[in-house]
C-alpha cells in the first residue's frame, strides 16, 4: 500500500453496521429510546446558546438582527440535520461524524476530523461551564454572596505554553504509568520498570510545573472547574440514570425559557428594534456563525447511536425534532431579549447572563435569581451531553487504533470509557477556567462547521458510491427543484430541438440536483459561517489540525487498526 492509499484507506459500511471492529471486552449499555436522544438534543441545545451567547452576538455583531442570525444559522442546521439523521440511520455507532468520514472519505480525513470534534467538545464544553458560572455568581449575588474577584473569572493572560508542557508529561506519564502496572501484574523485566519510573518521573515533572503555573496564575474562574469535575465523576458511573436526569433539566429550561417570553413580550418596545441591522448583513452572518455554537447539539446527539434500543430510527428522530423545537424557541428568546431593552445594553460585566440582566432592567428583580437557577439546572444538562459525546468520539478513535487504547477500555462494571472521560475531564476543566467565553465560542463554531462540510460530503459521496444500501432515513428531494428543472428541460427542447439523448441527460442532472441539494445547502452555508469567523480563529485552528496531522503520522498511521491483514 503506497502512503495516499493508506491515508485515504476506508473502513466499509457494512462493518460499521455490524460491529465487526471492535475488540472483544465490554460493550456499552443499549438502553437509550428515541424519547431519550430528543431530551439529549433538546439538552444540549438549549443551553449556553440561548442563556449566553444571545447577548454577546447581539452587542458586538448583529444588534435585533441576532433575529435573523438564528433564523439563518437554523436553516443551515436543518439541511446538516438531514445529512446527519442520513448517515446515523445507516451507521448506527457511537462516534458521529468521524465515524460518517471513516467510511466516506478515507482515514486521513476521518482523524482530522476526529481530532477536531475532540476541540469542539472541549472547547464547547469549556464555554458553557463558564455560562454556567456566571449564572451561579448571579444567583450568590442576588443572596448578598460573594466570590473573591480572583476565584471568578479567567485572567487576562495564561502561559499556556507552561501549560501546555505540563499537561503533556502528566498525561503521557500516567499513561505510561498505567501500562507499566498492567505488564507487570504479568511478570514484567527490567524494560518495564525502566519505564514505570520514567513515567513516574515526567508525571512529577508535569506536576510540579502544574503547580509553579497555579502560583503565578492572577485569577481562576473556580466555579466552571468544579463543575466540569463533578460531571465527568458523575458520568463515569453510567448513561442510564443520566438520561432520566437530562429528562428533568430539559424541562426546568423549557419552562425558564417559557416564563421569560411570557414577562418579557409584553414590555416590547419597537423603537429598540431600530436600527434593525446596526452592523449590516455582515454583521447577521456573523452573528449567524457565533450563534451556531447554540446548535452542536444535534451533533452531539448522534454520539448516543451506540447506546439506543433501535438507532436507526430513534437517531434520526431524536436530531430533527430537537433541532425543530430548539430554533423556535431560539427565535423568542432574540426577540423578546433586543425588543425589552436596546442591544447596547446587552454588553459590559454580565454579558455573559443576559436574559437574567434583561428581567433586572424590567423591574423583575425577584424573577432574575429564578431565571438564573433554571439557566443552572439547564447549563448542567448541556455539560452533561457535550462531556459525553467527547468521551464516546475518543473512544471510538481509539477502538480504530488511531490514539492510545488506554481511552477505548470500557469499565467492567459501569460500562463506560473511564480513562477518556476522566483525561479529557481534566484538560476540559483547565481550559474553562482560564479562557473568556467570547474566545472560547468561536474556537468552537470552526471546528463544529468543518464537521458539518464532512458530513454533507459524506452524504453525496455514499448516494453515489453505495446508491442501492438501504437508509431507514434519507434527505429529502427539495419540492420544487424537480418539476421547475423538468419545466426548464422541456422548454429547451422544443426551442432548441435537443436530441432525445441530451434531453435524457439533463432530466438526469436535474434528478441528481434535486436528489442533493439539501446536503450541498448544508456544506455550502455551513462554509460561509466558517469564513464569517475572525482570522484570529482560523490560525487557532490550523495550529490545532496542524498538532492532529502531526500525532497522526507518527502514531494513528502506525496503529491503525486497518493495518491488521485480515482489515486490509
Amino acid at each position: 500500500m503506497s502512503l495516499i492509499q493508506k491515508l485515504l484507506r476506508r473502513k466499509s459500511v457494512q462493518d460499521l453496521q455490524n460491529g465487526g471492529d471492535d475488540a472483544a471486552g465490554p460493550k456499552l449499555n443499549k438502553v437509550l429510546t428515541a424519547r431519550d436522544v430528543f431530551f439529549h438534543g433538546v439538552a444540549a441545545i438549549i443551553g449556553t446558546g440561548i442563556f449566553v451567547l444571545t447577548g454577546v452576538a447581539a452587542h458586538d455583531h448583529a444588534g435585533p438582527g441576532i433575529i435573523l442570525s438564528f433564523l439563518l444559522a437554523g436553516f443551515a442546521c436543518a439541511f446538516v440535520s438531514f445529512a446527519y439523521a442520513e448517515l446515523s440511520s445507516m451507521i448506527p455507532v457511537s462516534g458521529s461524524a468521524y465515524t460518517y468520514t471513516y467510511a466516506t472519505l478515507g482515514e486521513i480525513f476521518a482523524w482530522l476530523i476526529g481530532w477536531d470534534l475532540l476541540l469542539e467538545y472541549a472547547v464547547g464544553a469549556s464555554a458553557v461551564a463558564v455560562g454556567w458560572s456566571a449564572y451561579l455568581q448571579n444567583v450568590m449575588k442576588a443572596l448578598g454572596l460573594n466570590l473573591p474577584q480572583y476565584l471568578s473569572h479567567a485572567p487576562e493572560s495564561v502561559p499556556w505554553q507552561a501549560i501546555f508542557i505540563a499537561a503533556a508529561a502528566i498525561t503521557v506519564g500516567v499513561i505510561g504509568l498505567f501500562k507499566s502496572r498492567a505488564a507487570l501484574t504479568g511478570g514484567a523485566g527490567l524494560k518495564t520498570y525502566v519505564i514505570g519510573l520514567g513515567s513516574a518521573a515526567l508525571a512529577g515533572f508535569g506536576l510540579v510545573n502544574a503547580w509553579d503555573v497555579a502560583t503565578h496564575l492572577t485569577s481562576v474562574d473556580l466555579p466552571a472547574i468544579l463543575i466540569i469535575l463533578f460531571i465527568n465523576f458523575f458520568l463515569i458511573k453510567g448513561v442510564s440514570h443520566t438520561a432520566k436526569m437530562t429528562a428533568v433539566f430539559v424541562m426546568i429550561k423549557v419552562a425558564v425559557i417559557i416564563f421569560f417570553v411570557g414577562v418579557g413580550i409584553w414590555h416590547i418596545d419597537t423603537t429598540n428594534y431600530h436600527p434593525f441591522l446596526p452592523f449590516g448583513w455582515h454583521g447577521v452572518f456573523t452573528g449567524a456563525a457565533i450563534v451556531f455554537f447554540a446548535y452542536i447539539g444535534f451533533d452531539a446527539v448522534t454520539t448516543l447511536a451506540e447506546e439506543c434500543k433501535d438507532p436507526q430510527k430513534d437517531v434520526p428522530k431524536g436530531v430533527i425534532g430537537s433541532l425543530i423545537v430548539c430554533t423556535v424557541l431560539y427565535i423568542l428568546v432574540a426577540a423578546v431579549m433586543t425588543g425589552a431593552m436596546s442591544y447596547l445594553l446587552l454588553g459590559g460585566s454580565e454579558i455573559a447572563a443576559p436574559m437574567a440582566r434583561v428581567l433586572d432592567y424590567l423591574g423583575y428583580w425577584w424573577a432574575s435569581p429564578f431565571v438564573s437557577i433554571g439557566a443552572i439546572a439547564g447549563i448542567t444538562s448541556v455539560l452533561i451531553v457535550l462531556l459525553f459525546g467527547q468521551s464516546r468520539i475518543m473512544m471510538r478513535m481509539a477502538k480504530d487504533g488511531l490514539i492510545s487504547p488506554i481511552f477505548g477500555n470500557i469499565h467492567e462494571k459501569y460500562r463506560t470509557p473511564v480513562w477518556s472521560i476522566a483525561i479529557w475531564g481534566v484538560l476540559v476543566a483547565l481550559t474553562a477556567g482560564l479562557l473568556p467565553i467570547s474566545e472560547l465560542a468561536e474556537l468552537t463554531n470552526i471546528g463544529t462547521l468543518a464537521a458539518f462540510v464532512m458530513v454533507c460530503a459524506g452524504v453525496m459521496i455514499l448516494r453515489v458510491k453505495e446508491p442501492e444500501r438501504p437508509r431507514k432515513f434519507r434527505c429529502p428531494d427539495m419540492p420544487l427543484v424537480k418539476p421547475v428543472g423538468n419545466f426548464a428541460v422541456t422548454c429547451m427542447t422544443r426551442m432548441f430541438g435537443l436530441k432525445a439523448q441530451t434531453e435524457a441527460r439533463l432530466r438526469s442532472c436535474v434528478k441528481g440536483v434535486a436528489w442533493m441539494l439539501i446536503p450541498i445547502l448544508g456544506a455550502g452555508m455551513s462554509m460561509v459561517f466558517m469564513f464569517s469567523l475572525p482570522g484570529i480563529t482560523w490560525i487557532r485552528f490550523f495550529i490545532w489540525m496542524g498538532v492532529g496531522v502531526v500525532i497522526y503520522m507518527f502514531y494513528g498511521r502506525v496503529h491503525s487498526k486497518l493495518n491488521k491483514p485480515e482489515n486490509k
